[in-house]
């Protein structure tokens, strides 16, 4: 399982706290899959061989991405090595990208809010966007589009995200970590 973080609308699709949604278009695009809608979230399904994968989006926005992972873990029983989970990070630089086997919220109020239903011990890729200038303008920072030079390089992050998702299913958390944690495009 896939999930992806960000807040649905149209509104919302260009903007840092998105992040986790753009990978997920990057790898239906790949996968040539569309979502649908399914009331609290949107999910697809993508068969490779004897593998399923399920992309997950969180409908419920940012802060209540929780309930919604809760109700899909409900109906598909995933075990928590399974399962990943996509989001934004103010804390990487715009480009950069972390897997972790496990960890905190960080102060991500969607990670926190899945965290809440799920424990800590589970995959997470971060996805950089960067701090705001000013601490206090986090909320407004988050929810700004990305600027036009970074949405310039947007595709080149969310391929490189989603060639790490798709290592970690087939090489496991070390060796995709080792390979993708930095900037995209790049191996440490």
């Amino acid at each position: 399982m896939i999930v992806g973080l960000g807040n649905p609308g149209p509104q919302y699709h260009l903007t840092r706290h998105n992040a986790g949604f753009l990978v997920l278009a990057r790898l239906a695009r790949i996968y040539q899959v569309r979502f649908r809608n399914r009331g609290v979230y949107a999910s697809t399904v993508v068969t490779e061989g004897e593998r399923r994968l399920h992309l997950l989006k969180p409908l419920t926005y940012m802060n209540r991405s929780g309930e919604a992972v809760r109700i899909f873990m409900e109906k598909y029983h995933f075990p928590l090595d399974r399962v990943i989970l996509i989001s934004d990070d103010v804390a990487l630089p715009f480009g950069r990208i972390r897997l972790k086997p496990r960890g905190s919220s960080g102060g991500h109020n969607g990670l926190a809010s899945v965290i809440a239903v799920l424990g800590s011990d589970f995959p997470r890729l971060r996805v950089g966007i960067g701090a705001p200038p000013d601490k206090d303008g986090m909320a407004d920072y988050v929810l700004d589009r990305f600027t036009p030079e970074e949405q310039k390089i947007l595709p080149a992050i969310t391929f490189w995200a989603a060639q790490a998702v798709q290592a970690w299913l087939d090489q496991g958390i070390e060796k995709t970590m080792s390979r993708y944690n930095g900037p995209a495009g790049t191996t440490t």
